[in-house]
């Protein structure tokens, strides 16, 4: 099976697709970006394999693209999250259900969310209530509600309202966070902002008080969690998972739980369950607030940011199931019911990619893997968020990444190289001879691709790459688009290799030796001039990709380097688009923009 020219050398996929925007989960490929893969590198009807398959995108690619997956991960959350996508159920059903237990969740919670409308005095539900840090001046003790001292731009307070003393947010002590706004459906039907009430005070300060705080679902995150201390938990106290949520939302979700619970169809039930779940961030402190709009929650990270929302859970819940609809249609269609079951055509283990047991030698036909990138994101801590409902909790202790605090720190990296060794062992186990696997990477150290390359070669693969692709999953702010102005990559590598047959030799005909990261970032700046609409993270992938193709290892590059060597060529990034330009075009870009 030979590659096709077909198949591009960058792939486009932004994610902005309903099925990747139905549930959140830490670096997904979006499925679009999958499909031309799978279709290259297998048949209709063949087995696919995703050993590192996260929320089950792979799994979701083959069924569309008429193949077979096993899919497996440790990830207790992502295979919540990967049977809630392939669990059929007609729209109907699911808005009949949806309904009942909205129903009976509202009930149950009874007025905690109840407002009244400041125009009319009606009696309504609340949309969603902004809450503000409140720091606490160490030159005169009084106390700062954040919010009202922001900027109409959202800009931060500069000094104190009662002394003048410099604000400093990581210096000043806070005291309890506070209600500042309420948002309701005005009369004309479109949302408005109105001051907090004696009312609003009052639902809030019953909700802390009510017993059912005792039975909200949480987990203890422990002070071994690499989140722990990146996050700073121990010091501000949210060490247990139920903190996250406001008082309110938090038994909003709880009685909408229990409500889904009661479901007798299995499958409503699923699907319901993963609707829930996929609100949780949102339904959390962790929800940000802005001045122009909402910027929504850190799925890397347990940050609470000094202003945030407390949103209306059902709305939410009423969103998120629309959500689903949108997602099933496009991978089912519009059916009303599914032509056949996915469960008969994916399935999904609870497994370390470095034991696939569950699966035959030479059962597979095709591997399309996705593996944790290096130290930079800690799914199974994040996961402890969800887990908590879910009542099975991911056991970490095989987890492929690299720790960089607390006593796990300690030969992590080795740890890491070799259970990524130990997984491409696996893989060109299972693979049927001379067939292809592909692996999907990101990282901003050159050290940690030269763990997957040497990683490919130790388990047998060809030393040569069928096919070395660049994966741009596109960029949703400024901060993302100027990549590399915070040591972050924001485009992948996806490297193909081939298992030999069994008549070829395996022994590895090229040897990596060490490359010069500078003469690859000149010859990638080289070409650049010619076409210069990239951003940094795409010459970054460039030079790797050029160090793969002639099987040089670059343990010493970094993206850091790369934007050097772009200042020190003349160019700059654009902090509108994040585009990169010479220094000539964006002086005379910003002297043609209006003022």
């Amino acid at each position: 099976m030979s590659v096709p020219d077909t198949l591009s050398e960058i792939i486009t996929a932004p994610r902005t697709d309903a099925i990747y925007n139905c549930h959140a989960y830490l670096t997904k490929v979006p499925i679009a970006a999958i499909e031309p893969f799978i279709e290259t590198f297998s048949k209709p009807g063949e087995v696919v394999v995703d050993f590192f398959a996260g929320s089950g995108m792979t799994g979701l690619a083959a069924f569309k693209c008429g193949r077979k997956a096993e899919l497996s991960d440790i990830s207790v959350l992502g295979r919540h999250i990967a049977n809630g996508y392939l669990t059929q159920v007609t729209e109907k059903a699911l808005r009949d259900s949806f309904s009942v237990v909205i129903e009976q969740a509202r009930g149950a919670l009874g007025d905690l969310y109840i407002t009244k409308r400041a125009s009319d005095r009606a009696t309504i539900e609340m949309v969603r209530t902004v809450w503000s840090f409140t720091y606490v001046c160490p030159s005169c003790s009084d106390e700062m509600v954040y919010f009202h001292h922001l900027s109409p731009n959202g800009g931060l307070p500069g000094t104190c309202p009662s002394c003048n003393a410099p604000f400093a947010k990581r210096l000043w002590p806070r005291a309890d966070d506070v209600p500042v706004e309420v948002v309701v459906k005005g009369e004309n039907g479109k949302l408005s902002a109105q001051d907090i009430s004696e009312l609003d005070l009052q639902t809030i300060s019953k909700a802390l008080q009510d017993p059912r705080q005792k039975d909200i679902p949480s987990l203890t995150i422990k002070k071994d969690r690499e989140m722990y201390s990146r996050s700073g938990l121990g010091k501000t106290g949210m060490t247990e998972t139920a903190l996250f949520f406001s008082p309110r939302n938090a038994i909003a979700l709880l009685e909408l739980w229990r409500a889904i619970d009661k479901i007798e169809d299995e499958r409503l039930r699923q699907k319901l369950r993963f609707a829930f779940t996929a609100i949780l961030p949102r339904a959390s402190r962790r929800y940000q607030w802005s001045a122009k709009r909402p910027l929504n929650a850190q799925n890397q990270t347990y940050y609470i940011a000094p202003v945030y929302y407390e949103w209306n859970v059902f709305e939410l819940f009423g969103r998120k199931i629309e959500a689903a609809i949108r997602a099933d249609k496009i991978l089912y269609g519009d059916h009303p019911l599914p032509k056949k079951q996915t469960g008969d055509d994916v399935t999904y283990s609870l497994a370390s990619a470095s034991n696939l047991s569950h699966l035959r030698d030479a059962s597979v036909d095709y591997v399309f893997t996705d593996p944790p990138f290096g130290s930079n994101i800690f799914y199974s801590d994040m996961s402890l968020f969800h887990e908590a409902w879910l009542g099975e909790v991911t056991d970490h202790a095989s987890e492929a990444v690299v720790y960089t605090t607390g006593k796990r720190k300690n030969g992590s990296a080795e740890r890491y190289k070799k259970l990524l060794q130990r997984a491409f062992a696996e893989a060109f186990r299972i693979l049927k001879p001379s067939r292809y696997m592909s692996v999907v990477f990101g990282n901003s150290s050159g050290s940690i691709w030269g763990i997957v390359q040497r990683a490919l070669r130790e388990a047998g693969f060809k030393t040569s790459p069928v096919h070395v692709a660049i994966l741009d999953k596109g960029q949703r702010s400024v901060k993302g688009l100027n990549s590399g102005s915070e040591g972050v990559v924001t485009v992948d590598l996806i490297l193909t290799v081939q298992k030999p047959s069994g008549a070829e030799q395996v022994a590895n005909t090229h040897h990596l030796s060490n490359g010069d990261p500078n003469r690859l970032i000149q010859s990638a700046i080289g070409e650049l001039a010619i076409e210069d609409t990239r951003n940094p993270s795409h010459v970054y992938a460039s030079v790797l990709k050029k160090a793969i193709q002639e099987h040089l290892v670059l343990d010493g590059l970094h993206l850091g380097d790369v934007l050097i060597a772009l200042r020190n060529a003349g160019f700059t990034v654009d902090g509108k688009t994040g585009l990169l330009l010479l220094e000539q075009q964006y002086k005379d870009a910003s002297k043609a923009s209006p003022t």
